[in-house]
């Protein structure tokens, strides 16, 4: 099946719309849009674009959409576009005036969240972006990305305190019409496009609203079945230490990118260089234990060895004075997450995140 899908009927474009980029796991996408279809607020359509899913299912997908009431456009890319070429496919299919992006294994906590997050918009005026918090059901944890709601700004700086949030995906919400001008190929490969999104409506001067709320409910659970992950990868035997680039080390690059037509060069140095000093404190040692976890000792290392300040800023035009300053900070922040024992990680995380979000 290739081609697009939509509800019949000629409609106004609606308030909200669901942005959903599909790869396989159809089931769980089929179990969020009974979540999506059970919601008493109605001013909304669900915009699925599938990047050639090869689990077979998806007629069924189709016929819930069809039986479902909901309104909903549905288009099954003729190539592989992977994540950041297939949001953007699921963002140009939508005409709402915000766009929630969500997960094609993330479902709504309530029947109520559209609502919640009408009113919260509504309570504040026009926004350029919102972050809402979520609950991961896997392990029953709470995760607050915003400790509370309200405005918390507009401009590159508040581009800069917010960048990290965007890192999941489900309930990150965008104007609309101006996440559709904004469509680019220039960060594809970094599997961040809605961070590119939000530093890039936000440094422009579009205001970011907080939504202290739990809003989404992560990995969603079937019984039987489970979601591709890192975690399961078999780990790599033999592994040489070699550098191993993942998208992540495209990070500064992302958000740099983002704000470069809002700030003049020299300020682009200094945002970049602020960007990066809390990707080395926060971002990446998390990862350095985790690859240690799941991988190895000597996996890890080489992703680390991929995060160097000559890696990470090769392309942001940061000066070469900046990056020097980077290299004990990065030094530091890369024994601490070769050394640190896991289970000591996973004590300080949590208290980690806190800081992370007072900064």
């Amino acid at each position: 099946m290739s081609g697009v899908i939509k509800s019949s009927g000629d409609l106004a474009p609606p308030y909200f719309s669901i942005c959903i980029p599909q790869y396989n796991r159809t089931d769980f996408l089929i179990e969020a849009c009974r979540a999506y279809a059970a919601q008493t607020f109605r001013d909304f359509e669900v915009c699925i674009s599938d990047d050639c899913s090869t689990d077979g299912k998806t007629d069924e997908l189709i016929a819930f959409l069809r039986n479902s009431g909901m309104r909903f456009t549905y288009s099954k890319t003729s190539t592989n576009l992977r994540y950041d070429g297939n949001l953007r496919a699921a963002i140009a299919l939508s005409t709402g005036r915000y766009l929630l992006l969500m997960g094609n294994d993330d479902k709504l906590s309530a029947p109520t969240t559209l609502q919640t997050l009408h009113d919260a918009i509504k309570r504040v005026g026009d926004v350029a972006a919102a972050i809402t918090n979520y609950k991961e059901l896997s392990t029953n944890t709470t995760f607050r990305r915003m400790g509370a709601t309200g405005v918390l700004g507009a401009g590159p700086e508040a581009a800069l305190a917010t960048f990290r949030s965007y890192s999941f995906v489900s309930g990150v919400i965008f104007d609309g019409a101006q996440a559709r001008s904004e469509a680019t190929v220039e960060v594809d490969g970094s599997e961040m496009y809605q961070m590119f999104l939000g530093a890039r409506l936000v440094g422009r001067g579009g205001r970011f609203l907080a939504i202290d709320q739990i809003c989404i409910d992560k990995d969603i659970q079937i019984a039987g079945q489970d979601v591709d992950s890192y975690r399961q990868r078999p780990r790599l035997q033999p592994c040489p230490i070699v550098k191993r680039p993942l998208p992540m080390g495209r990070l500064l690059e992302v958000v740099t990118a983002g704000l470069r037509p809002s700030v003049s060069a020299a300020e682009l140095d200094s945002l970049g260089f602020k960007i990066a000093c809390r990707l080395y404190a926060y971002t990446y040692p998390f990862w350095g234990v985790e690859l240690r976890r799941v991988q190895s000792m000597r996996y890890a290392i080489g992703v680390l060895l991929a995060l160097s300040p000559s890696d990470i800023a090769r392309d942001c035009g940061m000066s070469w004075y900046r990056r020097l300053m980077l290299w004990p900070i990065y030094a530091t922040t890369s024994a601490i997450a070769l050394l640190t024992p896991p289970s000591v990680f996973d004590w300080l995380r949590p208290r980690l995140y806190r800081l992370a979000k007072r900064t």
